[in-house]
């Protein structure tokens, strides 16, 4: 495998090592008593939360998890992980007695592998490497974007947020603060924790460049979200006769150069392999993964299954219960796969085992688009003053949001979640579209005013039954225009 970095390797957890073992129906907690007695493996490896595997955390994380445990303990947040832990290892409990149920009754499992082996055979002849895709992803985007407007802040351990962080620098992350983390355990973790409040629009102004830059090397290229994107660099890497690293090195140094922040990419065969790629050198470095068979099932057999893109804490944890912690396992477990396919989609993943994946990129349409929104988690609120307060801000964002994309709707959605964490939403409609702050505000002041008194910690709004203002008209309108213009032009 070729790598280039320029700038120093990532410190997450090595990819050629299992993830940690999480058993299904582990209740021991911990026995030694003190922090985190009674809790399950499960919930203490729940509590630690979505983020474990950024770049920049402490390989060993136990002592972080015990500190997050201690802090947690006994909170509504505590109370809601613990819910859904439970949730979850009956769910789990309930597949495995019905797999042992379909074995004690007989269960084919050697006719299973053989289903399993022919499919393999079928997606591996399917394999497609003609196509030379990227991914980049921007470094600790928010937290640079604001080392960049202050440099005060560079070395600093910081975190960008309010309530939770959205996202921590690499000083911080070394203390264990990683973005979707309540604010008071971060500062549980780091107690000299400087927390910077968001600024979404500077985001996406940066945002909006590094875009902009990334279509010229690729005028269809997929923006996959604020900080990172889909690129295929196969018809430019040939018209100007570099190498996809070259290519690629051009990119990350055009970024650094035209807004001063750093990103790091991933060159692999598809969009799924190019994801996974791109953490491999974090921060400001690229992987190119070579473009070989047998070296790629050999990258995927040792890949934990968290660094899958789509598998989360809950798909970890229900493929950890017949074993499966890496990829390689897969193969391992194919027959339970096939056996249980209603829970794991079999096809989905033995393409997983292989490293394939799509490899069209391309912005998605635009008719395809369902719903703009905009929310905001913050401490936990009561004061309607301050509720209020919020839902002017989310209302404001969601009009600008709505402005930039040329977008308008009839249905307005409020989402709340309580500070027990439970959620609520509440919609009107309208018949004409809406998409100026002082229509959504009046109809998210209409709704809100529905729950009030609350404690409150997230508030959003949303869009859908969208009209997009972009579009050519059609129908009886665009007739009626063209006939009225048509008459004036024989006037």
């Amino acid at each position: 495998m070729n790598s280039t970095a320029t700038g120093p390797e990532e410190t997450s957890s090595d990819s050629s090592k299992p993830a940690a073992n999480i058993p299904a129906d582990s209740t021991d907690g911990n026995k030694d008593g003190g922090v985190g007695a009674g809790m399950s493996a499960s919930l203490l490896h729940r509590l630690a939360g979505p983020s474990t595997g950024k770049a920049g955390l402490a390989r060993d994380q136990t002592e972080i998890t015990k500190v997050i445990a201690e802090a947690s303990e006994g909170s509504k947040f505590y109370q809601n992980e613990k819910r859904k832990d439970e949730e979850l290892s009956k769910k789990i409990e309930m597949m495995l007695q019905l797999r042992d149920q379909l074995i004690a009754a007989g269960a084919d499992m050697l006719g299973l592998e053989a289903v399993a082996d022919k499919a393999l055979a079928e997606l591996e002849a399917s394999r497609d490497l003609t196509q030379t895709i990227v991914h980049i992803d921007m470094d600790s985007y928010y937290a640079s974007v604001e080392m960049l407007d202050n440099p005060s802040l560079i070395g600093k351990t910081f975190a960008v947020g309010g309530g939770v962080l959205t996202t921590a620098s690499y000083a911080a992350r070394t203390f264990g603060v990683r973005s979707g983390m309540p604010e008071y355990i971060a500062k549980k973790l780091c107690p000299h924790l400087i927390v910077v409040k968001n600024r979404f629009h500077r985001y996406s102004e940066l945002s909006g460049q590094v875009m902009n830059i990334l279509r010229r090397f690729d005028p269809t290229m997929d923006p996959a979200g604020t900080d990172e994107a889909y690129l295929n660099i196969t018809s430019y890497c040939k018209t100007n006769n570099v190498s996809p690293d070259e290519c690629v090195q051009k990119i990350r140094e055009t970024i650094l150069e035209e807004t001063k922040l750093t990103a790091s990419a991933g060159i692999a065969p598809n969009k799924m392999l190019a994801k996974i790629s791109s953490e491999k050198n974090k921060p400001n470095g690229q992987y190119c993964l070579q473009f070989d068979p047998e070296i790629i099932r050999d990258f995927m057999k040792t890949l934990p299954i968290r660094r899958v893109p789509g598998i989360g804490r809950v798909s970890e944890r229900l493929l950890d219960s017949i074993g499966i912690r890496t990829c390689g396992d897969i193969y391992t477990h194919r027959a339970t796969l096939a056996l249980l396919d209603k829970h794991f989609h079999l096809h989905e993943k033995l393409e997983i085992f292989l490293g394939l994946g799509s490899n069209v990129v391309k912005p998605w349409p635009r008719e395809s688009r369902k719903s703009v929104g905009a929310e905001r988690t913050f401490q936990t609120i009561s004061d309607p003053a301050m509720i209020h307060a919020k839902l002017e801000h989310v209302a404001q964002e969601l009009e600008e949001d709505l402005e930039r994309l040329g977008y308008a709707g009839h249905t307005v959605t409020l989402k709340l979640k309580l500070d027990t964490f439970e959620l609520r939403s509440r919609a009107k409609s309208a018949h004409k579209p809406l998409r100026k702050y002082d229509e959504l505000l009046s109809i998210g002041e209409e709704l809100l005013a529905h729950e009030l008194p609350l404690k409150l910690r997230l508030l959003g709004l949303r869009v859908t039954n969208l009209k997009d203002l972009r579009a050519p008209e059609h129908g009886i309108k665009r007739v009626r225009a063209v006939f009225f213009l048509q008459s004036i032009g024989h006037s």
